[in-house]
């Protein structure tokens, strides 16, 4: 009894002195950092807040300006039209067609297509080019006859040669073409052109001839909505991040910001979360019309707008902003506000540090015996080990009382014992003190990014159960805990609840494992191995947040003597789906047989590795047999040591086998076969060659340069270029090794024999697909002959 009571005394007395040492940590600690860190915040606030408005009403003004450039350049586009079709009437050929209009039969028959090239020659379009005037059409409407670049044609013909749809039938119909003082712009006409259909629109102009006969003139200019909105497109400002073409109250065109293929832009303007926000040819713009200059906020957008439509033509602009622009210099303002903060806070918290340290000491009564100079540069272990060296006697450091037992010593010696796998007899006793049970199970966290707040739950789960002694420490790449217990029905509930946690909390990079029973302290390094192989075996269960040695049958995996098993059948199942290029076959015997060896056969994980390895090889002899070695090459097979999961590995499995069947597939096209193997002929005939170009063997062989790049990738496997250096990498080869009557040639000869311009590009090419320099090459593989 007056034991107890004893023991009670010091426990409180140790729980007071821990209460008033936390006190005081309280108080220095609202002292010398949150009251100086609250002051910091809101002073940060109160600027980052004022600076915010500035920012954003100065970068709103210009694009204010940047919008009106646009609307100028699109207004001074549509004048330049109009004046080029005025400029007409001084032309030569409209002055012949006054004189000539008396006798029609003669204008018809001297009216020729070199007329139109009189008139590009004699008028100047300042703003309007081959990029944006696709087409011109001069209508005359006393005899009905027109002319346009590809000669004199009628309307009906110059229609069909364009294939011209429009939605106005008076144009489509040519009726249009016999009104008298037109200025009109007909939208929604597309036409082919190079082999491309295009949208835009007709712009047509009325020439009156001399007042004393009928007749006029009408002038059809046809541009691009493509190629007007790649043209205004170069006067808008930074910040716009859609731009649309309309008619006054309709899209037209769009184009996005940083726009260069239109292909990505109908996919972003597509994306998800961009459909409520993003306009689409035929949507109306009544609403976002204010009749104001620059941008105006729409609430039903919820960005800043602005519209601009030319006075009397059916041709605009609508301009959105990019609502991030606006705030781009408060968010550089914002890093360095950030990053001053984080310097100060810092500064705060090393002089609060100082101030306070001393509260923070976990061994008080056991630092007070080493100096102030020793302890600063030693660490938590090394401290602990310094402090029981410091002990006058060998019962002064284990045999201490129950006031003075503490975790740190117990993590100290499982930390010893876990590295160098001995303890002394005395050490083992203290311990076994501290966990007052016989049996322990070694529970282990992989590391990573969250690893911290992970190990922070499993601490919160272990502390419900008083039943179950944990001491934790830190290894190399986990955080281990050491798990003493009476009846093992306690490990199944702290299975179930730690599973449950880490579900609901959806933690998806936590992976733990437990290791097997053991009662001998002494065997911590084998229960540490058993549970960093339980780990490993989370390539197999991604789904499962806690493995057991035991009780996911680990352990009878890794004393298992089978090994993966291919069965014949299975082989020739497989051979017949590649011969027969049917991926899906492929895939499903692939997965059931890598299943089968995992679930029913047993295999460890390493032995498992072993049989997918040998699989693949097969896999890779049944390509090369069937006569695929070269698009093998190309696509590789995979490592599944590389992947975090077999999910994963299976996946992307399906997806390679699927590129290669198809790139097989396509290669045994009979017409791709004679093309490519002409492209190889000219390529290995012209080698020598310097001047051996892409657009050179494209012309050859009747492509354009674009189609020839693409096409010889998709085929070949890598770029022309590249093709070509490999090839004349491996006829230097020949030179400097097989050849014994040109091996005393120089360097620079087998440079240009191989079709390099000078020995300085020839070495650099070499090194690089080789590894080593032409010379280096020779010397090793001649002292290897």
């Amino acid at each position: 009894m007056k034991k107890e009571w004893e023991n009670f005394v010091v426990n409180e007395g140790w729980r007071m002195k821990n209460r008033r040492k936390n006190q005081t940590k309280s108080k220095m600690f609202a002292s010398y950092i949150v009251i100086p860190v609250l002051i910091l915040t809101v002073i940060s606030c109160l600027f980052s807040s004022a600076y915010y408005e500035v920012s954003q009403r100065r970068n709103l003004a210009f694009e204010d300006s940047a919008s009106e450039n646009v609307n100028e350049q699109l207004k001074g586009v549509m004048d330049n039209l109009l004046k080029s079709a005025v400029q007409y009437s001084m032309t030569p050929w409209v002055r012949r067609l006054k004189y000539m209009q008396k006798i029609p039969d003669m204008m018809q028959k001297s009216i020729t297509a070199s007329d139109i090239l009189d008139y590009a020659s004699t008028v100047s379009l300042a703003e309007i080019n081959e990029n944006l005037v696709e087409s011109i059409y001069i209508y005359y409407s006393l005899e009905g006859f027109g002319i346009s670049s590809i000669g004199r044609v009628t309307w009906d013909e110059y229609i069909d040669i364009y294939g011209i749809i429009c939605e106005e039938k008076s144009v489509q119909t040519g009726e249009v073409l016999s009104e008298n003082n037109q200025q009109a712009i007909y939208h929604h006409v597309s036409m082919i052109k190079n082999g491309k259909r295009m949208d835009g629109f007709f712009l047509i102009q009325t020439i009156p001839m001399e007042n004393t006969y009928n007749g006029e003139v009408n002038i059809l200019f046809y541009v691009s909505y493509d190629a007007l909105c790649d043209y205004i497109w170069k006067f808008a400002g930074d910040g716009t991040e859609q731009l649309y073409l309309t008619d006054g109250q309709e899209i037209l065109c769009n184009l996005a910001n940083r726009a260069g293929d239109m292909e990505q832009i109908g996919k972003e303007l597509r994306t998800e979360g961009a459909e409520e926000t993003q306009l689409l040819p035929g949507d109306s713009i009544k609403e976002l019309k204010s009749g104001e200059k620059g941008f105006v906020y729409r609430k039903s957008l919820d960005k800043y707008v602005s519209e601009y439509t030319k006075t009397g033509m059916d041709i605009g602009v609508l301009q959105i902003l990019e609502p991030d622009f606006l705030r781009s210099d408060f968010f550089s303002f914002l890093k360095w506000i950030v990053a001053g903060d984080f310097l100060l806070f810092g500064l705060i918290v090393i002089v609060s540090s100082r101030l306070t340290k001393r509260s923070y000491q976990p061994l008080e009564h056991i630092m007070n015996l080493i100096d102030e100079k020793n302890r600063e540069n030693l660490d938590e272990y090394q401290l602990i080990e310094h402090t029981l060296k410091a002990f006058n006697s060998q019962k002064e450091r284990l045999d201490i009382s129950v006031y003075e037992q503490n975790p740190l010593v117990e993590q100290y010696l499982l930390h010893n014992l876990l590295n160098q796998g001995r303890l002394r007899q005395d050490e083992v006793k203290y311990i076994n003190t501290m966990r007052r049970y016989a049996g322990f199970r070694c529970l282990v966290l992989k590391d990573s990014l969250e690893t911290g707040q992970y190990a922070g739950e499993i601490d919160a789960c272990l502390a419900v159960y008083p039943q179950i002694h944990a001491a934790s420490l830190k290894g190399e790449n986990c955080y281990i805990w050491v798990l003493s217990y009476g009846e093992e029905s306690l490990v199944e509930e702290i299975v179930d609840t730690l599973e449950q946690t880490f579900t609901e909390m959806d933690y998806r990079e936590a992976v733990m494992a437990m290791s097997g029973r053991y009662e001998e302290l002494l065997r911590m390094q084998e229960a540490f191995r058993e549970a960093v192989c339980t780990l490993s075996y989370h390539y197999f269960y991604p789904e499962r947040k806690l493995l057991l040695y035991d009780g996911d049958f680990i352990g009878e995996r890794e004393q298992s003597k089978v090994t993966f098993e291919i069965a014949d059948g299975v082989m020739e199942e497989l051979r017949k789906y590649v011969e027969a290029l049917q991926p899906r076959a492929v895939v499903t015997v692939y997965c059931q047989l890598v299943w089968y060896n995992f679930r029913e056969r047993m295999l460890s994980r390493e032995k498992w590795f072993a049989g997918i390895h040998e699989l693949n090889e097969h896999m890779a002899d049944m390509f090369r047999d069937s006569g695929r070695e070269e698009a093998l090459e190309r696509i590789g097979l995979l490592e599944p040591e590389n992947f975090g999961s077999l999910d994963g590995y299976l996946q992307t499995f399906e997806v390679k086998i699927t590129q290669l069947i198809e790139r097989c597939a396509s290669r045994e096209n009979p017409i791709y076969t004679v093309r490519n193997q002409m492209i190889r002929q000219y390529v290995e005939e012209h080698l020598a060659d310097a001047n051996l170009s892409l657009s050179e063997t494209a012309r050859v062989t009747r492509y354009t340069s674009t189609y020839f790049g693409k096409y010889f990738k998709e085929q070949f496997g890598c770029a022309f270029q590249q093709y070509v250096a490999v090839r004349r990498i491996e006829c230097a080869k020949k030179y400097l090794l097989e050849d014994p009557e040109r091996r005393n040639m120089s360097i620079q000869e087998i440079a240009l024999a191989c079709g390099f311009t000078n020995d300085v590009t020839f070495r650099r090419t070499f090194k690089r697909y080789t590894g080593v320099t032409p010379s280096q090459f020779e010397k090793e593989n001649l002292s290897e002959t």
